[in-house]
């Protein structure tokens, strides 16, 4: 399993060399800058972010906009400190670090880190480009850690168990293959006899379930099959 972070427009020179500093710690060195909005190769950068860590920030890619660095990878996590509430138009249901580093070990693919603004995060829009969402568990009355301090905990737990990782036999899914799960199963839903606003709700429950539970290719053959022919038998 490859393991790439990105980081969308950082505001900090200091969380950036924090960010790779941190990475180098646990063993991450690819790095992705998504429209850096602080100058990533300044001295102050290089001065918190010590020996390793700048030559992860050397290597580092940097890309225009989150779609680009979505392509990038077969599994795509958003990070976020506040969990959807009862009702919101974005249905999260968050892994925790722990969660993830449970499940990702046993696969063979690419998974991409996303950590956002140090303001303001991900919005809702693109809380929904993610196939899950990651958030640390911390005190409701002040639940958002800085970016390098989460960053550190879910490295840990996911350095912890690549140490001792179960034997690594599934092939993951593509994006490209999870969208087509995702397409044909919401045809199936669009000729569901169901009230027309269930339906969106119905959709993001499947995007979500598709993205946690980090589908092989085996079971996208399976799975696709099974909504491609619920969907013709519905039309017929």
């Amino acid at each position: 399993m490859e393991v790439g972070i990105v980081f969308v427009e950082a505001e900090s020179e200091e969380n950036i060399g924090a960010l790779a500093r941190v990475m180098a710690n646990f063993d991450f060195y690819r790095l992705i800058l998504v429209n850096p909005q602080a100058n990533y190769r300044s001295e102050k950068t290089k001065i918190v972010a010590r020996e390793r860590g700048w030559e992860v920030i050397k290597n580092a890619e940097i890309v225009d906009k989150i779609e680009e660095a979505l392509k990038k990878f077969d599994v795509c996590y958003g990070t976020t400190g506040v969990s959807a509430q009862k009702g919101s138009m974005v249905l999260r249901n968050p892994l925790t670090p722990e969660e993830l580093a449970e499940r990702i070990w046993r696969y063979e693919g690419s998974v991409g880190l996303f950590f956002g603004r140090e303001s303001i995060g991900f919005t809702n829009e693109e809380l929904e480009l993610f196939d899950a969402v990651i958030t640390i568990p911390a005190s409701e009355r002040y639940p958002v850690l800085n970016v390098t301090h989460a960053a550190a905990i879910i490295f840990y737990e996911l350095f912890k168990r690549r140490k001792n990782p179960v034997r690594r036999v599934f092939k993951l899914a593509n994006r490209k293959e999870k969208e087509v799960i995702i397409k044909f199963a919401s045809e199936l839903i669009e000729e569901l006899p169901i009230q027309d606003y269930r339906k969106p709700v119905m959709k993001r429950v499947i995007r979500n379930l598709i993205g946690k539970a980090l589908i092989t290719k085996r079971e996208y053959s399976v799975l696709a099959g099974i909504f491609r022919l619920a969907r013709d038998s519905i039309k017929k």
